[in-house]
């Protein structure tokens, strides 16, 4: 049996998800949408981690504009567990400030890492793997990953080139490196490697072994984390935690840590996953029709297949169209061809033409 009461979950609800513009805005992002079913992508990410912890042991990390609409979402979450980001620093100051903070709640807990905005629909294979995420935590010092296999050439994600076993740890392989997002023909040479897995971004460690990393990887960032943990409930403790967390290096973890710690471990991942890093994405989540549309709102569509089209209000039609993305929110219209969804965030700055 593996022992869980030391364990802890981080949800990371930052992030402004601007590649699903129109819906995902600075004041709506992505985690806190219903991009499909019942329940927003925060709260599908507290639900799904509940089969691992209690929310008291879970910690919300995510920006203080975004506290009510967290505290709405996920109304028993103690107020002491969200983690409230002064400004947007990327993964490795948030988990930084989320390491901190538990180490004064435990002595020696386990982290786990989880994004707010994946989708994950086998809840029984995710809390297989991240048990034996623990299993590995319980037998070696050492920083977790979970790695997915591929099922097509991603230029979006990020990969992970396995190499030696773990020792007591079945399946389980040490890191050999990490690959940023390639380009297509590596891409395609990545997915029929057995040795490669998408990075999901889902990690688990003891804190004391990551803390070690910050100070000895990222000593500005660690001596900052510092002296917000010092300060911590104390009267200047608000202004020194904005002063020193705007002033940190804006870095994902990945690239921090990971990529420069040798005891990385890898485990599979049980689970069909999906990051949802763009509209193109609803097609592997949703069923398209016989025409393969995937449709989200009022559509009737003529001669027109292959298209993601998703309304929230107005009713969309469409005719001769294909491979297309159609979006209809309150703050805007997108159309672009499926092709080009991740470029979408482009649009976000560029200058804005208002004709009579």
């Amino acid at each position: 049996m593996i022992v869980m009461d030391d364990v802890y979950a981080v949800i990371l609800a930052g992030g402004g998800g601007e590649r699903f513009w129109p819906l995902s805005t600075d004041r709506l992002p992505k985690q806190f949408l219903t991009l499909f079913g019942p329940r927003s992508l925060l709260t599908e990410t507290v639900e799904r981690v509940r089969s691992l912890v209690p929310v008291e042991r879970m910690f919300l990390v995510g920006g203080s504009r975004y506290a009510p609409l967290i505290r709405r979402q996920v109304p028993d979450l103690p107020r002491e567990n969200l983690v409230q980001e002064p400004a947007g620093r990327d993964t490795a100051a948030a988990i930084g400030l989320a390491s901190v903070l538990l180490a004064r709640r435990h002595p020696d807990p386990l982290m786990l890492v989880f994004p707010a905005d994946h989708a994950i629909a086998d809840v029984r294979g995710f809390r297989r793997t991240m048990r034996r995420a623990i299993a590995v935590l319980r037998r070696h010092d050492a920083l977790v990953t979970v790695g997915v296999r591929p099922t097509r050439p991603e230029t979006g994600y990020g990969y992970i080139v396995a190499g030696e076993p773990v020792a007591g740890a079945p399946g389980v392989r040490w890191v050999r490196r990490f690959l940023e997002k390639p380009s297509r023909a590596r891409a395609v040479r990545l997915a029929r490697d057995p040795r490669c897995a998408w990075n999901a971004g889902i990690f688990a460690w003891r804190n004391r072994t990551i803390q070690r990393r910050f100070a000895a990887l990222m000593p500005d960032l660690w001596a900052r984390l510092c002296r917000i943990r010092d300060s911590w409930g104390q009267r200047d403790g608000a202004g020194i935690l904005a002063r020193e967390f705007a002033r940190m290096a804006k870095i994902s973890l990945d690239y921090g840590i990971l990529e420069k710690s040798p005891d990385v471990a890898m485990v599979p991942a049980a689970f069909p996953w999906d990051d949802l890093g763009s509209w193109s994405a609803l097609e592997r989540v949703l069923r398209p029709d016989r025409t393969g549309n995937v449709v989200v709102g009022d559509y009737v569509g003529l001669e027109s297949a292959d298209c993601v089209i998703y309304g929230t209000e107005k009713p969309i039609r469409t005719l001769g169209l294909k491979g297309v993305i159609v979006v209809d929110a309150p703050d805007g219209i997108l159309v672009c061809p499926k092709a080009r969804a991740q470029e979408v965030k482009r649009l976000l700055r560029a200058p804005v033409r208002r004709r009579r």
